[in-house]
């Protein structure tokens, strides 16, 4: 009994396949790899010992321990850009109402320089955002 065995000319491996599953493991890995939302800095919130909720602001401000500033993810260089991004966020002549993430190692003379500013261009309503202590 004889066996034909027919042989392509080309005897090498479709990576097709391969290819396909390699992208589709980045793209899962991309999609399932941010689990929470990115912070502009690592900030390490000062205690409280109220656990009263507070809703949501119209705008954030990052103030990390160096004295750097973020508004809306962009870093703040001096007061008039602070003041232009408030009033940026302005809805119908109102200003925004604000919440400050600072540092705990933050100098306080930073913090009340940054609230001095906010305050100089009208905001009412600032709210200085903490950590609960157990």
């Amino acid at each position: 009994m004889e066996f034909n065995y027919h042989r392509s000319k080309h005897s090498e491996l479709d990576m097709t396949p391969l290819v396909s599953v390699i992208f589709l493991l980045i793209i899962f890995f991309l999609v399932a790899g941010t689990v929470r939302s990115p912070s502009f800095w690592e900030i390490e919130h000062p205690g409280s010992s109220s656990d009263a909720r507070v809703a949501k602001k119209n705008l954030s401000i990052f103030l990390d321990q160096q004295g750097k500033r973020a508004v809306a993810q962009r870093e703040v260089r001096n007061r008039y850009q602070l003041r232009y991004l408030i009033d940026e966020y302005s809805q119908k002549g109102e200003p925004p109402s604000i919440e400050i993430h600072a540092d705990h190692r933050v100098d306080s003379h930073e913090l009340v320089k940054l609230l001095e500013e906010v305050r100089s261009s009208g905001v009412k309503k600032i709210e200085l955002i903490t950590e609960v202590n157990p």
